[in-house]
């Protein structure tokens, strides 16, 4: 009788902490991202608006996997031979990838946590125009789809979070056998964003046994 009772003690526990977190979530979050490539004339490379959807599913109190897309307005800069730089002409960079976060603890008013993901990062294509010695080289960026990660760590405070993610994304390049050059773009971008997540944690219920 008591290995029973403790068995419903620990039960109703277990449930009662569950209910401090609804398992699905969905994060919305804009902010400010960065190429991490630098170019020496600041008109190259620029930062700008950046906003993300972030379904997640909690699975347990404090860890979760997501579904994060992205679309970063970054001016990537792009290198002939890491010499010669050029302004983009791509608009933005859109990403699908897979996260796991953790949350460094889920007592108190705030809640640090860090994640990594991995998945697909989209760069739409850009065409240069290169000319010396009075004759003009195309080098046609194409469209891609690679394969990138992120690193983020950030703070919640109820239902909103602020974050910094680290995007490390394959480079886009192209090589023209005529001048054996190769035009490069850097996609890997840095970002800062607020968010609100929907559907987030609920009240703590206390379970009184007797």
């Amino acid at each position: 009788m008591q290995k029973l009772l403790f068995g419903v003690l620990v039960f109703v526990s277990s449930v009662a902490c569950a209910q401090d977190y609804k398992p699905f979530t969905v994060n919305l979050a804009a902010g400010f991202a960065s190429p991490t490539e630098k170019a020496a004339n600041n008109d190259i490379s620029k930062a700008g608006f950046v906003y993300s959807i972030e379904p997640q599913y909690r699975l347990i109190n404090n860890f979760s996997v997501g579904l994060r897309f992205e679309q970063a307005f970054v001016q990537r800069p792009e290198f002939i031979d890491k010499v010669i730089v050029f302004q983009t002409k791509t608009k933005s960079l859109m990403s699908a990838v897979v996260t796991a976060n953790y949350e460094l603890t889920t007592m108190g008013k705030y809640h640090p946590y860090a994640g990594l993901g991995v998945g697909l990062y989209h760069a739409e294509e850009s065409t240069q125009l290169d000319t010396r010695f009075g004759i003009t080289t195309s080098y046609p960026l194409p469209a891609t789809n690679v394969l990138g990660g992120l690193a983020r760590i950030g703070v919640k405070l109820g239902s909103v979070n602020l974050e910094g993610t680290y995007n490390l994304v394959s480079d886009t390049q192209v090589t023209i056998n005529a001048t054996r050059l190769t035009l490069a773009a850097k996609n890997s971008y840095f970002a800062v964003k607020v968010g609100f997540t929907i559907g987030s944690r609920i009240s703590r219920k206390k379970v009184n046994a007797f």
